[in-house]
């Protein structure tokens, strides 16, 4: 029997050289992948570092900002602590001079008015009598409204020193202006130029209404009594009045309503004597009234 001879093996197919180690290319792709994720990841986890360092930074200066806030506030509450204690301390210092302007006001106001005033009648003094008549004097003046000075003296002023005390002097200056503020009107203007003397100045008044209004104050003056330990005390005042004349001073009027008080003490007292007139009439003529007209 003829055998047939067994077929020869199949020789193996050789690969290209391009195909080389193909069973690693799948690997090394993943190795490769791997590599670019960490390389990734590296550069993920830098920036979370440098995120992180940045948000370290940004609270610790954010701490530093709370903690100059928190001074700041600390400050804040002390400047105004201290605003308020300055401010009550004004205010206290703003209250005090508050009393002191006042104070000084009222101190000055009673100076003024001691300057003004003779502090035991009442009546004005000689100076601001004479600042007041000098102003009625110059719109008189002005306007051409008749005006009248008068001038009064107290009766034996001294013998009522002398026999009474000087307390009862003092009364009785003091029963004098009493009973001539009661008969004079209200813009009417009373000082006392000496001792026991007294001017008065009536402004809008002519000679014959001076004269009615100065036996008034005789009337009056003549009805208070002053009681004392040594008995009782009659008072009696003599009266000069004088009306101005054309361009005539106040100086002047004041010496005519003088000189015609005189009149009135050497005739007698406790009476009232004009002067001369515009009209040239006597000087010292007499005038006797009641407190109701001639």
């Amino acid at each position: 029997m003829t055998s047939v001879p067994k077929a020869a093996p199949r020789a193996a197919t050789a690969r290209p050289a391009s195909d080389a180690f193909s069973l690693y290319d799948a690997e090394e792709a993943v190795i490769r992948q791997a590599e670019t994720m960490l390389a990734g990841l590296s550069d993920a986890a830098a920036g979370v570092n440098a995120l992180a360092e940045a948000y370290r930074r940004g609270y610790r200066e954010q701490q530093r900002l709370v903690r100059m806030s928190d001074r700041m506030q600390l400050d804040l509450q002390k400047a105004n602590h201290c605003l308020a204690e300055q401010r009550r301390d004004l205010q206290a210092l703003n209250e005090a001079l508050s009393r002191e302007i006042e104070h000084r006001s009222r101190l000055e106001a009673e100076l003024r008015r001691l300057a003004d005033t003779d502090d035991l009648t009442g009546a004005l003094a000689r100076r601001r009598f004479m600042e007041m008549s000098v102003r009625a004097w110059q719109r008189h003046a002005i306007d051409g409204t008749p005006i009248t000075v008068m001038m009064l003296d107290l009766d034996r002023f001294k013998l009522v020193n002398d026999s009474f005390g000087h307390a009862a002097g003092d009364a009785a200056l003091v029963a004098c202006v009493a009973a001539c503020l009661a008969n004079l009107r209200p813009h009417d203007i009373i000082g006392r130029t000496g001792g026991e003397e007294f001017a008065v100045l009536l402004p809008n008044t002519a000679l014959d209404a001076a004269l009615a209004i100065a036996e008034r104050l005789r009337v009056a003056v003549a009805s208070a009594a002053i009681e004392t330990p040594g008995g009782t005390v009659i008072l009696s005042v003599s009266i000069g009045v004088a009306e101005a004349r054309p361009g005539e001073s106040l100086e002047a009027a004041m010496q005519r309503a003088d000189a015609a008080l005189y009149t009135a003490k050497d005739s007698g007292r406790d009476r009232v004597r004009s002067a001369p007139d515009a009209l040239g009439s006597a000087p010292g003529r007499p005038i006797r009234m009641t407190p109701e007209g001639p």
